[in-house]
């Protein structure tokens, strides 16, 4: 099939910086705002499926969240944060409503035999589809305010892992593909305990971060 140039952006997002979309997510950055813009996103979602470039799903998540700013940031030399102050913060956003399925989609063997990134075959992880999704709303929000950021951004499954007893993160930052880089992390319902270890790592490591 032919190819166009917001084909490849979505196809090199998804083999190299997000694991998944969904359809609103996919139409809302490259079709425009329209009453039809999901239904056009679907069809051409349809025809990269047909091609081997997609699969799709049916998924469960939480409610995606409105994700504006980050609920911390912090550089090395700045004073330790709170970290029960941080876990309320990421605790109490979360609304007492059920989940609710979403169409998502991942690119196939053959994208990323194209664009890079790590092969998935597995199916998808249920117990991840929600931290997933709002993982790819902060990288669709940062590439549409910071691009230069975006275009530096290295998904998780490209980073090397960090070993036992160390934190791996949602994302690293390397502008220019080098450091100095930071971290970019969604907290979820991260409890205080997990909000210091993941801290303290990035502390001892000389990582700058954005907690989502």
């Amino acid at each position: 099939m032919q190819r166009q140039d917001h084909d490849h952006e979505l196809l090199q997002t998804l083999a190299c910086k997000v694991r998944l979309l969904t359809l609103a997510q996919v139409a809302a950055t490259w079709w425009s705002v329209s009453a039809h813009a999901q239904r056009n996103a679907k069809r051409r979602l349809m025809q990269l499926e047909a091609a081997g470039f997609l699969q799709q799903q049916f998924v469960l998540a939480e409610p995606m969240l409105p994700l504006n700013k980050p609920i911390a940031t912090w550089r090395p030399g700045q004073a330790d944060p709170d970290p029960n102050i941080l876990a309320w913060k990421l605790q109490s956003r979360w609304p007492g409503v059920a989940p609710a399925e979403h169409l998502a989609y991942r690119t196939t063997v053959l994208a990323h035999r194209e664009y890079g990134g790590p092969p998935r075959v597995k199916p998808f992880r249920s117990g991840t589809i929600t931290h997933d999704l709002h993982m790819s709303a902060v990288y669709l929000l940062i590439r549409a305010n910071r691009p230069d950021v975006a275009a530096a951004w290295v998904g998780e499954d490209l980073i090397p892992k960090a070993g036992f007893g160390l934190s791996d993160p949602d994302a690293v930052i390397k502008p220019n593909g080098g450091r100095p880089e930071w971290v970019i992390e969604f907290g979820g319902k991260y409890d205080a305990r997990h909000v210091g270890d993941f801290h303290n790592d990035c502390r001892d490591r000389g990582r700058a971060y954005e907690l989502w």
